[in-house]
């Protein structure tokens, strides 16, 4: 039978040690931690070479509270004390002042109990009275627990009340284990010599010629090797980034925390409309009110609503609020990143994307979630109209490996014409993956644009789940590792 250097270590150490010693005693002489011992001793013992043994040791530990009832007495030694060095009882009010609240309930309650005490409430105030003299049986339990805290010490009454005792904070049971290793028989010499792992010290010496090689099982399986990787959620977002790189489209970011005046206003999205209440985006407080757009961009946008100023339209026909569209929001489109693109980048051809985070309040379900990634995308340029549009989603589909996609007319406050698009999922059907359109003169003139800007907006997630063959948006973003390996993904 083979053994391994470290089971012969501990043999030997054992021996030096008068053939049985603790794990800890074991452990100090190998140098090593004493849970390396409990692994060791387990093996030597299924071969025949020592048997074990494991003590278990029980205590009471007094807590601090423990402790100054140890040094001062309990409560309602106290109590006993106090009521008997005085004739006639002790006012309720002026017996208090000798305990905190705690201890004098405890004190009173265990007086009633026991019929040591009796409230006298016939004069002007509560009087407690003192019926017999008694030393409370947990006094004498607790300073036995401070002299002799082994639990063995202790009979089967007194055990009773310790748990009182545990009960009222005063002691805490302690347990420790300890494992005893005892030498059976010695270990032959040619089992000393069994060598496991073969080093390239012991090739270069020549010392493998005299070691006795533990035998290999060739019929043994591997240990499986789970190796960490991107969650293929990651994987997908970062997908759609190279398709769009290769597209010739430049990634734009911008703040979560969003003005509303970016998010709706520069949309030429009405400041009474419904997803500016407050059930249809997540207000922020705690943030300055302030739009980050110049002057000339400020007025446009209200010209704009009010009345549409140059852009041949009739706007809205209501008083546009400078507050209402500075008020904070976490932004619920990333369209907002594209019409910041377009306010610096006015000189066309304009390509730009963004892949991130927006945050509407909604019903969570398997379609729906209060932060999801959305991908925007816009691109301009003289002569630019809806058949690139349709080009571009058709291609960026076709890339992505989705070949059912199907359009459909929309409407959407800041483009026209819009259009909707759906791509089928295996399960679910037939999913609503974005909303697209041209940009309406309403949201491009304000910005100084002059020329046609085609954009959309993908829920990405949704793709995402008929990639990953996920019926359900919320398992995009598991950290199941028993969930995530049964589908493959890692």
């Amino acid at each position: 039978m083979s053994l391994s250097s470290s089971e012969v270590r501990l043999l030997e150490s054992l021996k030096k040690l008068g053939g049985r010693a603790d794990a800890a005693s074991l452990a100090a002489a190998l140098n090593e931690p004493v849970s390396s011992i409990f692994p060791l001793s387990s093996l030597l013992k299924d071969k025949g070479y020592v048997k074990t043994q494991e003590i278990v040791k029980e205590w009471y530990e007094l807590t601090e509270e423990g402790k100054r009832c140890v040094e001062i007495g309990l409560p309602e030694t106290r109590l006993c004390y106090v009521l008997g060095s005085k004739d006639g009882g002790v006012e309720l009010e002026e017996l208090k002042k000798n305990f905190d609240e705690r201890e004098i309930s405890a004190a009173l309650g265990w007086g009633k109990r026991c019929g040591v005490i009796e409230i006298d409430r016939t004069g002007r105030t509560p009087k407690v009275v003192l019926k017999k003299r008694v030393i409370p049986d947990l006094e004498v339990v607790i300073k036995k627990v401070s002299d002799r805290p082994e639990r063995a010490s202790l009979s089967p009454e007194e055990l009773e009340k310790v748990k009182e005792l545990e009960k009222r904070g005063l002691v805490s049971l302690k347990t420790s284990k300890t494992l005893v290793v005892e030498l059976v028989k010695e270990a032959p010499v040619q089992e000393l010599e069994t060598c496991r792992v073969l080093t390239s010290d012991i090739l270069k010496s020549g010392r493998w010629r005299s070691l006795r090689l533990s035998p290999y099982d060739v019929r043994a399986s591997p240990p499986a090797l789970i190796i960490g990787k991107k969650h293929p959620y990651l994987e997908f977002l970062e997908e759609v980034k190279e398709i769009l790189f290769a597209m010739g489209f430049e990634e734009a970011s911008g703040p979560y925390v969003e003005s509303e005046f970016w998010n709706f206003d520069a949309l030429f999205q009405a400041q009474d409309h419904p997803a500016r209440a407050i059930h249809d985006s997540f207000q922020v407080k705690g943030v300055l009110h302030h739009i980050d757009a110049s002057e000339d961009i400020i007025s446009k946008v209200k010209a704009a609503h009010e009345n549409g100023g140059d852009t041949g339209s009739k706007g809205w026909g209501y008083r546009w609020s400078r507050e209402i569209a500075s008020r904070p929001i976490l932004r619920s489109q990333t369209t907002s990143v594209s019409v910041r693109y377009l306010s610096q980048h006015k000189t066309p051809p304009v390509k730009a994307f963004c892949l991130s985070k927006v945050f509407r309040p909604d019903v969570i379900d398997s379609k729906h979630m209060v932060e999801f990634c959305q991908l925007d995308g816009i691109m301009g340029g003289h002569g630019i109209n809806v058949r690139h549009l349709l080009g571009i989603l058709n291609e960026f589909a076709m890339q992505l490996g989705f070949k059912e996609i199907k359009f459909k007319p929309s409407y959407f406050p800041f483009t026209e014409p819009s259009i909707e698009a759906y791509v089928r999922h295996p399960t679910l059907g037939w999913i609503e993956c974005l909303g697209s359109g041209l940009f309406r003169p309403e949201v491009t003139r304000p910005l100084g644009i002059d020329f046609p800007v085609i954009a959309w907006a993908f829920g990405i997630d949704r793709l995402a789940m008929i990639r990953l063959g996920v019926d359900d948006i919320r398992e995009l973003h598991t950290s199941n590792l028993g969930m995530l390996r049964e589908k493959g993904w890692v």
